[in-house]
């Protein structure tokens, strides 16, 4: 394992009974960087980062961070380790500020008090009220303190936005970014947002059904994208000529509707496309790519109908 590497699996595999959690599932996530997990509710992010954190036991393979046995050396990770699960537990009864003292306390290093005043004044937090008395997004705010607290090596955070705002998210953001950059923290963020994890990403791995099938920068996931074109002809019967000439098969979302066209066209296509536009008269073009989100999204679009299509198998098999 390279020193560079500080959260490395290798066909990290979690089976409950004959459920799949996750399946040979590769990962390698580099010191000093921000690395985005993304994915829908159940395609395995939380598991595989119970298996890293040595609360579950993993089925097969193999899964290091620091260089150091997950399962062997969980609690010399974890000292150098900041958490944020999805579902805090705290103590109902205690103020936020006895909450997050007890629980920072747990580090063998000491935190100043002031830093935690800071961040409750930076996110409206009011230390001085018991927890059953706080909202979804107060407690939250609990959860990303104890997060930015301390100044650790790795912070590994599950969906840590759940319950706040726009505006507290977005300063939350801020401060992990500028924090990481101070410290050349590693973060391992989770989250099936792409639109948050894209301000502060340098790299993301797209989950799905239990393994990691894409891992890119932001800048190459959009190199990925489809080119969205919108045209519109001088004529009806522009439109009709030019559309015989495209090359439909490698087309998608085609619409054509009077003088008007839409439609997105690979990378690769699109000299091809243009050429043609370029011998027909028309008014006016548009060419945009799609949002970064609609890009992840397709990854799941192509799942269900894979899992559509075994379905209609099975239930003709079984005829």
């Amino acid at each position: 394992m390279s020193k560079d590497i500080i959260i490395q699996t290798k066909e990290l595999t979690k089976f409950y009974g004959k459920s799949r959690g996750i399946e040979n599932l590769s990962l390698d996530i580099f010191k000093g960087e921000i690395f985005g997990l993304l994915g829908p509710n159940g395609a395995g992010k939380t598991t595989t980062i119970r298996i890293l954190l040595d609360l579950i036991r993993r089925t097969s393979g193999e899964a290091r961070i620091f260089n150091l046995d997950t399962q062997l050396d969980s609690v010399a990770i974890r000292q150098r380790t900041v958490y944020l699960p999805g579902e805090l537990g705290l103590f109902q009864e205690k103020t936020a500020r006895r909450n997050i003292e007890y629980l920072l306390g747990l580090y063998q290093n000491d935190i100043p008090e002031r830093r935690i005043d800071e961040l409750a004044a930076v996110f409206g937090l009011e230390l001085d009220r018991k927890v059953k008395e706080l909202s979804k997004g107060n407690k939250q705010k609990i959860g990303i303190i104890l997060a930015l607290a301390p100044e650790v090596e790795l912070l590994i955070l599950d969906e840590p936005t759940s319950g706040l705002d726009p505006l507290i998210t977005a300063e939350f953001y801020n401060i992990l970014h500028k924090q990481q950059e101070e410290t050349g923290s590693t973060v391992l963020l989770s989250s099936h947002l792409l639109n948050e994890v894209e301000r502060v990403a340098h790299r993301v791995g797209i989950i799905r059904e239990g393994t990691v099938v894409e891992v890119a920068t932001i800048q190459q996931l959009k190199s990925m994208a489809m080119k969205e074109i919108k045209v519109e002809f001088t004529s009806a019967q522009g439109l009709e000529e030019f559309s015989k000439q495209l090359p439909c098969e490698n087309l998608e979302k085609v619409i054509f509707n009077d003088t008007h066209a839409s439609f997105l066209v690979p990378r690769e296509e699109l000299s091809k496309v243009l050429n043609l536009l370029s011998e027909t008269d028309i008014v006016d073009t548009d060419i945009t790519s799609p949002a970064l989100e609609d890009i992840f999204l397709k990854y799941y679009e192509v799942s269900s109908s894979q899992n559509t299509e075994i379905k209609k198998k099975k239930e003709w098999n079984s005829k």
